[in-house]
């Protein structure tokens, strides 16, 4: 074989067909997004059961449901930032010691400043997760499957938000509210030494950075995945590419970057008054706690569905396309919902779409960050995109909060709030076509 027909380790995945090993690899940060979502929303399930204990208000309970984006934020920007320069294994191990620590810690909090504090800590395990998972189920997919393995590794999200919205109810049954955060800390705790044993380093990563050994742990990995092939690093100018965030904003680049920052940031404003506001909401409605559940059960089954459905149709055809359509869904769900609780069963089926169309907005923009971004700066891309995006994490749940503490309605609260992923599609125009 001549030199020039031998591949670089990173063609090599790229070209060749998926081995299972891959495909563990993809499962288990599928796995553990769906520890980030069940993370995210044990504050909500929690929610009526802190309020009935420590006498809270419509307007602290807004305040707290989502603290744990702020540290989310900073863990996407700047953990992101370094699974680029230190590897995406050793960053996803770190980010689950840091969520099972923060999740045991809101368990036994005295006080809501107590859970507040422990919510921001628990936020930056999260916000890691979500961009060192997104960046290894990446590198370790062939170019054919990196669209819809991505996507899939998005909707885990959704899966663990599905897990919280049912394990919640047994919980609840039981035991006090604070079993929802002890649990989450259990699985979490487990969850380790799986990353450890059977989530090698992206090949991608020490190809780049080319730290020691980086050759034998290359031939190593690409030998336990499958890939018996001889191979030859890449040249050096190849290698060498800058890692700073500060790259995003530079020329193409740049307006990709703030395009999909306006377009993830609305979205989410919508999304997470709808998913971290409904339990409660329900409640106050005068259904009970466990129906509050089973609404935000059939908001996830919808999410599901819809995570899948666009991974599947990004096949077919263009995602940008698939997301416009999504957004007008999601802005027109959200809005509607109020109209269907006078019923259990209409409620139910309402939640379902809405999650179907939220959700599929989602799984589309992380399916977007991996088709935008080189993957020198991936982890940066993910993680500055969804960190500024995360604002919206915030401001959704928050202004929630202060619209029903002024006496608004439900009715008039989702119409304010849907206006988010009606801002989020006129952006998303602006994305360049190539």
């Amino acid at each position: 074989m001549s030199a020039q027909a031998i591949k670089t380790p990173v063609e090599i995945l790229d070209q060749g067909p998926m081995r299972i090993r891959q495909w563990i690899v993809v499962a288990i940060c599928i796995m553990g997004m769906a520890i980030d979502g069940y993370d995210v929303m044990s504050i909500s399930l929690a929610a009526a059961g802190m309020s009935q204990e420590w006498g809270l208000s419509k307007a602290e309970l807004g305040f707290l449901l989502p603290l744990e984006f702020l540290g989310m934020a900073g863990g996407l920007i700047f953990i992101g930032s370094m699974t680029d320069k230190h590897g995406r294994r050793l960053v996803f191990l770190l980010c689950l010691l840091v969520i099972s620590l923060g999740m045991a810690a809101s368990g036994y909090a005295p006080n809501k400043e107590i859970l507040a504090a422990t919510r921001v800590f628990t936020g930056i395990g999260i916000g890691g997760i979500l961009a060192t998972g997104t960046a290894l189920s990446s590198e370790y997919s062939n170019a054919k499957n990196r669209g819809l393995t991505v996507i899939l590794v998005a909707g885990g999200y959704t899966f663990g938000i599905f897990l919280a919205s049912k394990i919640a109810a047994p919980l609840l049954t039981y035991y006090d509210w604070r079993s929802i955060f002890l649990f989450g800390s259990l699985v979490s705790a487990c969850f380790i030494p799986l990353v450890y044993f059977f989530v090698p380093e992206s090949i991608g990563f020490l190809e780049r950075r080319r730290p020691a050994g980086a050759e034998q742990r290359i031939a190593s990995t690409l030998q336990q995945i499958g890939h018996n092939e001889r191979f030859q690093m890449a040249s050096p100018e190849a290698e060498v590419e800058s890692v700073s965030p500060m790259r995003l904003f530079q020329g193409k680049t740049a307006r990709i970057t703030f395009v999909m920052i306006a377009c993830y940031l609305g979205n989410i404003l919508t999304y997470y008054y709808f998913v971290k506001w409904m339990p409660p909401a329900v409640t106050d409605i005068g259904y009970s706690a466990i129906e509050g559940t089973e609404v935000l059960a059939m908001i996830s089954v919808g999410g599901l569905t819809g995570s899948i459905a666009i991974a599947l149709l990004s096949r077919f055809f263009r995602l940008k396309r698939l997301m416009l359509i999504a957004l007008i869904g999601s802005t027109i769900s959200v809005a509607a919902f109020p109209l269907f609780t006078g019923s259990l069963d209409a409620m139910l089926l309402a939640g379902a779409i809405s999650g179907f169309f939220l959700f599929a907005v989602i799984g589309g923009s992380v399916g977007l960050f991996a088709e935008s971004f080189p993957a020198a700066v991936l982890g940066s891309g993910v993680g500055v995109v969804l960190g500024t995006g995360r604002g919206g994490a915030v401001i959704g749940p928050w202004v929630g909060g202060l619209l029903f503490a002024a006496g608004m309605g439900l009715s008039s609260v989702s119409i304010i709030m849907a206006a988010g992923s009606l801002l989020a599609g006129v952006s998303l125009l602006f994305l360049p076509r190539d």
